[in-house]
C-alpha cells in the first residue's frame, strides 16, 4: 500500500521536458517530447533504490545490496517501471507546459519507447484539442410548446387502461373466436422435413397483431378467428430460442391445435373500480386521472420544449468534430448495444444499423457538449460544489441511501465529472427556456397506443418474440398470459405519474455518459 501510494505520488510530480507541437489534423495534434538524459538516469536511479529497499537477497542485509547487483536481478522489472513512470509524467508535464485543452485520451505508441540509462528519451503524443469555434444564434430562439390540456376521450382511454390492468381470465364460451389478447392452450409440434422436432402443451398469446410463445414470429392471422377444435399450421424460421438448438434457424411447419380459450373481462367502470385503487367513487377516480394526466402532460410538453430548444442551438453552431474521439464513443456505444442482444443471434444489416445509429448518437452527444460548454462559458452559467452536492442530496432521496453513500459510489465509478456535465446542459436549457419567444398551441392528438405498439413489433428483429416468450416451456408460455395483462396495464393508476418530472441532470444524461 505505502509503494502504491509512492508511485502515486511521484506520477504527480512535474518533470523537465522539450517539446514541439505540430499540427496533424482537425483538432489532432502532435507533441514531440524529449526527457533529458539526466532526468532518465535519475528516473532509473529512483526505480533501482526502491526495489533494493524492498528486496531480500542470501547474503546481503535488507537494504545494502550494492546498485549493480540490483541492476543485473531486476534489470527488466526497472525498465517497465521506468517507463511507466516517465511516461505519466513527461505527457502531463508536457501537456501542461504547452497548454493543450485535450479531449479524449492521448495515445502514445508506448512499445517503440525504450529509455536507456544516461540517454534522452524521444517519444510522440498524439492528441486531439477542444474544438473552438463561433456561437450561432441560441438566444430569443422561436419555439411553439403544445398547450396543457386533456383532449376528449383521453380521460375514458385512461380509465379503461386501468380497468385492463384489472381485466380477470376467463374460459372463453364454446363458440368463442380468438382475437386480440386472448390465450389459446393446446399442443405445439414442429416439423423439419416432415420430422416432428419438438412438441409441447402451449399457451400462445395473440396481442397487438402478434402471435407470442410460439419460438417463432408469428403474425396474428395465424390465429385470429379460430375457435376450440381447430388445427392452425404455418411455415416459418425457428427462432433462437428454441429448446432443440440444432433446429434453430431451420424452416419449420408449425402446427397448433386449440383445446381451450381464456379470455380477459373487463370490470365495469363505477365505483367499485375506484375502490380498487382506494378511492371512494367512480367521480373521485375521473377527477385523479385528469389531474394525472395534466401531470404527466406539463412533463412531457416542458421535455420536448426543452429539448427542441437545445437542438436548435445546437444546429445553430457548425462546426468539425476531432475524429478519433467519435470513433472512440461511437466504439463504446456499438458494443453497448450489441451487448443488449447477448444470447440472440444479430443479423449482418442489424448490426450495420446498429453501427451507423452509435456514430450519429457519438456526434449528437459530442456535438451538444461542446456547444452547451461554450454557451455556458460565454453567459457564466458554472456548475458550482453546492449544485453537485444538491443533485447527489436528491439522488440519494429517490434511491433511499445518504448522500455520502452516493458520493462515494459516483466518485468511485468517475461519474461526478458526467453529474457536473448534466448539471452544465440544465443550465443552459434552463436559460435557452428563459431567452426564447415560446408560443402556445392548441395539443395535437397522440397516435393511439394500438398503432405505436404495432409499429414496434414490425420493426423488431426477427425472431425477438420467441426470445421473450419461449425460452422455457413450462414457463415462456405461461408467461404470455401474464405479458397480455402487463399490456393490458399500461396505462398507470392515476397516482403512478407522482414524482415523473425529471430531475435536473437527467436532461443532460444522455448527452454526457461517454465523454465523463
Amino acid at each position: 500500500m505505502a509503494k502504491a501510494s509512492m508511485e502515486s505520488d511521484r506520477a504527480d510530480l512535474p518533470l523537465e521536458v522539450n517539446t514541439t507541437v505540430k499540427d496533424t489534423g482537425t483538432w489532432a495534434k502532435t507533441v514531440d517530447v524529449i526527457v533529458p538524459a539526466a532526468k532518465v538516469s535519475e528516473e532509473f536511479n529512483f526505480v533501482a533504490g526502491e526495489i533494493a529497499a524492498m528486496v531480500a537477497l542470501p547474503g546481503f542485509r535488507k537494504g545494502k545490496i550494492p546498485r549493480d547487483i540490483i541492476e543485473k536481478r531486476f534489470g527488466d522489472e526497472i525498465k517497465k517501471q521506468v517507463t511507466s513512470n516517465l511516461l505519466t509524467r513527461a505527457m502531463r508535464s508536457a501537456l501542461t507546459n504547452e497548454r493543450l485543452d485535450v479531449v479524449g485520451e492521448p495515445l502514445i505508441e508506448s512499445e517503440h519507447v525504450q529509455p536507456v540509462k544516461g540517454e534522452p528519451l524521444a517519444f510522440d503524443i498524439k492528441v486531439e484539442v477542444k474544438p473552438t469555434f463561433e456561437l450561432g444564434q441560441y438566444k430569443g430562439l422561436s419555439i411553439e410548446q403544445e398547450e396543457i390540456e386533456v383532449l376528449p376521450g383521453e380521460i375514458e382511454q385512461a380509465i379503461d387502461g386501468i380497468r385492463e390492468r384489472y381485466a380477470e381470465p376467463k374460459d372463453a364460451p364454446a363458440d368463442h373466436a380468438m382475437g386480440n389478447r386472448d390465450v389459446a392452450a393446446g399442443p405445439l409440434r414442429f416439423l423439419v422435413d416432415g420430422v416432428e422436432v419438438h412438441t409441447e402443451d402451449a399457451r400462445l398469446l395473440v396481442v397487438d397483431g402478434h402471435v407470442l410463445g410460439a419460438y417463432t414470429h408469428l403474425g396474428a392471422k395465424y390465429l385470429e378467428g379460430a375457435k376450440v377444435g381447430e388445427k392452425r399450421t404455418v411455415e416459418e424460421v425457428i427462432g433462437d430460442q428454441f429448446p432443440a438448438e440444432a433446429q434453430r434457424g431451420k424452416k419449420a411447419t408449425i402446427e397448433f391445435e386449440i383445446k381451450s380459450i381464456q379470455t380477459y373481462f373487463l370490470p365495469a367502470a363505477d365505483d367499485a373500480l375506484a375502490e380498487k385503487l382506494g378511492l371512494k367513487t367512480f367521480d373521485e377516480l375521473k377527477t385523479k386521472v385528469r389531474e394525472s394526466l395534466l401531470e404527466r402532460l406539463s412533463s412531457e410538453i416542458s421535455k420536448r420544449t426543452r429539448d427542441a430548444l437545445l437542438e436548435k442551438a445546437v444546429l445553430a453552431t457548425k462546426f468539425e468534430l476531432p475524429a478519433r474521439l467519435i470513433d472512440t464513443i461511437a466504439g463504446h456505444e456499438i458494443k453497448r448495444r450489441l451487448a443488449e442482444f447477448k444470447g440472440t443471434r444479430v443479423d449482418p444489416e442489424l448490426s450495420k444499423r446498429l453501427e451507423g445509429a452509435s456514430r450519429e448518437a457519438a456526434v449528437n452527444t459530442m456535438h451538444t457538449l461542446f456547444v452547451a460548454d461554450a454557451i455556458s462559458n460565454k453567459e457564466g452559467l458554472s456548475v458550482t460544489d453546492e449544485d453537485v452536492d444538491q443533485e447527489i442530496v436528491k439522488i440519494a432521496r429517490a434511491e433511499k441511501m445518504r448522500a455520502s453513500e452516493v458520493y462515494d459510489r459516483m466518485r468511485d465509478k468517475d461519474e461526478l465529472r458526467e453529474l457536473e456535465q448534466s448539471l452544465k446542459i440544465s443550465k443552459v436549457v434552463e436559460f435557452l427556456v428563459e431567452q426564447a419567444e415560446i408560443k402556445i398551441v392548441p395539443r395535437a392528438a397522440p397516435s393511439t397506443p394500438a398503432t405505436a405498439g404495432h409499429e414496434h413489433h414490425e420493426h423488431a428483429p426477427h425472431g425477438e418474440h420467441g426470445h421473450e416468450h419461449g425460452a422455457k416451456p413450462e414457463h415462456g408460455h405461461e408467461h404470455g398470459a401474464q405479458t397480455e395483462h402487463e399490456h393490458a396495464g399500461e396505462t398507470p393508476a392515476p397516482h403512478e405519474h407522482a414524482g415523473e418530472t425529471p430531475a435536473p441532470h437527467e436532461h443532460g444524461s444522455e448527452h454526457g455518459h461517454e465523454h465523463g
